[in-house]
């Protein structure tokens, strides 16, 4: 009876998915069809019996030898953007990194640790490139990271590595790594995966750095408040809650302080907003769903059908789960708590989560890629656990993954270098004119937003130009506004 009930959710999942991409059905329909497909499975897990068994890591840890690998992968993917250059808030950032106050004082938010590596980088040679490759090198380093919690968690070494090549390649991860702004989600990442590291061991070393790395990850961004929450969904178990005590009660205490002092400096007006069924149900939804699909909305045959494919194959991985699965299965409570991970993380910002049909806002979900690269990787092994050659079949469809997630970033970042090349040519434009014009005082309306997702000067255009503030005159000397790819001259 389970797999009947199982089979006809499943196939109306598949349809629905196929009419969304193909036939322009709504998504709402394919949402809930694939919410009660885990419903479903759930209640068929839950239901069925089992012994429990405990899934226990033999291979040991993972050898630091993977970093340099990991992190010249990370250099050779994202290679294109170590030239972009400067874009959008990436002016505004700079000029807050070389300030006096380091950025204090110019907003409701406090972000002093990545405002300082920008500050000693930019006093190395004044050069974005090393801006991005700092993101990049991070973004490596997340990688291994992401491969060194999976073993810790109990998972199979290539396993844990076929995950870690998941989240490198990730499709939508290109906003984080690739825009330079993108440090304070890269290095908020890194302190979060530090922290969940460190805490998969007690020690009073370990105890030690583990504050230390939460509170530069709170130096970072306010989102870092999640990271008890990770440490909580890794490794809170009923027989490691007395033994971890001593974890929890200095995180606690950390973020206590944090709160103490950071809340009395205000928050902004877009975090006020009281949880609701309704923004939970956004939350998961565009968090699960561009996760399982990481690509701007599909604009020809192909990308459908690769975005139809790849839902399918994960909604393939969530049968044979349910089906073979039971409720002391520890696979099962493993990537419960990976799916944990991917909520717990979107979490903080709720109230701004959203990634629009272009990828902007993509980088919110950075932190949730570590956690849903695993349980992808750990969906793929289970499925190929009973056939013959188990490890040749996880290698080859992660592979083939892999390879179709490079494709797809080497096209992001090519929408990046379109953004970079627009930039240029508004800077050139904006210092011709005012050179035409022999202005003294000038304004520019209509500056371009963005391209195809990828920022151009929605910030930052004043600090690009170096332009100062309005004197003398209440109205500037000149206005120009950008159409037909110039600026034309307005009258003020």
């Amino acid at each position: 009876m389970a797999p009947v009930a199982i089979g006809v959710v499943t196939m109306r999942a598949v349809w629905l998915a196929w009419s969304y991409y193909f036939a322009g059905g709504p998504r709402y329909r394919l949402e809930s069809a694939v919410i009660a497909l885990l419903v479903v499975g759930a209640l068929v897990v839950i239901l069925r019996s089992g012994s429990h068994d405990v899934e226990v890591a033999h291979q040991g840890r993972l050898p630091l030898l993977w970093l340099p690998v990991f992190l010249v992968a990370a250099i050779a993917l994202y290679a294109p953007a170590l030239s972009l250059g400067l874009l959008s808030d990436d002016y505004t950032l700079s000029a807050m990194a070389q300030s006096d106050r380091l950025g204090g004082g110019s907003g409701w938010f406090l972000r002093p640790l990545p405002l300082l590596l920008w500050r000693v980088l930019l006093s190395i040679g004044g050069s974005a490139t090393l801006l991005h490759l700092a993101n990049v090198a991070l973004h490596g380093l997340n990688a291994y990271l992401v491969a060194v919690v999976g073993t810790a968690l109990a998972m199979r070494r290539d396993v844990a590595l076929g995950g870690a090549a998941l989240f490198l390649t990730f499709p939508a991860a290109p906003e984080a790594v690739a825009w330079a702004a993108g440090i304070q989600d890269v290095l908020t990442t890194t302190m979060a995966l530090g922290c969940v590291v460190l805490a998969g061991k007690v020690s009073q070393r370990n105890l030690v750095g583990l504050c230390t790395v939460f509170a530069l990850g709170l130096a970072t961004k306010e989102t870092a408040i999640c990271i008890p929450a990770l440490i909580a969904i890794c490794w809170m178990t009923p027989s490691r809650v007395r033994r971890n005590l001593p974890i929890y009660v200095a995180v606690a205490v950390t973020a206590g302080v944090y709160l103490a002092i950071r809340l009395p400096m205000g928050v902004g007006n877009d975090y006020i907003a009281a949880p609701s069924r309704y923004f939970f149900k956004q939350m998961v939804v565009t968090a699960f769903g561009t996760l399982s699909t990481p690509w701007r909305a599909p604009a020809t045959t192909f990308d459908r059908g690769l975005a139809f494919v790849a839902a399918t194959v994960l909604l393939l991985l969530l049968v044979y789960a349910s089906l073979s699965w039971h409720r002391k299965d520890a696979r099962l409570h493993r990537d419960i708590r990976l799916a944990g991970w991917v909520l717990a993380s979107v979490a903080p910002v709720f109230t701004l989560f959203f990634v629009d049909p272009q990828l902007q806002g993509s980088r919110y979900l950075y932190l949730a890629e570590c956690g849903w690269a695993l349980l992808v990787a750990d969906l793929i092994m289970a499925s190929f656990e009973r056939t013959s050659k188990p490890s040749l079949m996880y290698v080859g469809l992660v592979s083939a993954a892999v390879c179709v997630s490079i494709w797809t970033v080497e096209r992001e970042l090519g929408v990046w270098r379109r953004a970079a090349d627009l930039r240029d040519r508004v800077l050139v434009e904006a210092h011709a004119v005012i050179a035409q014009r022999q202005c003294v005082n000038s304004e520019f309306m209509d500056v371009p937003d963005s391209v195809d997702g990828a920022y151009v000067f929605r910030n930052g255009f004043r600090e690009a130009m170096n332009l100062t503030a309005q004197t003398g005159s209440a109205q500037p000397s000149c206005t120009f506004s950008w159409a037909a790819d110039r600026f034309l001259s307005r009258q003020p």
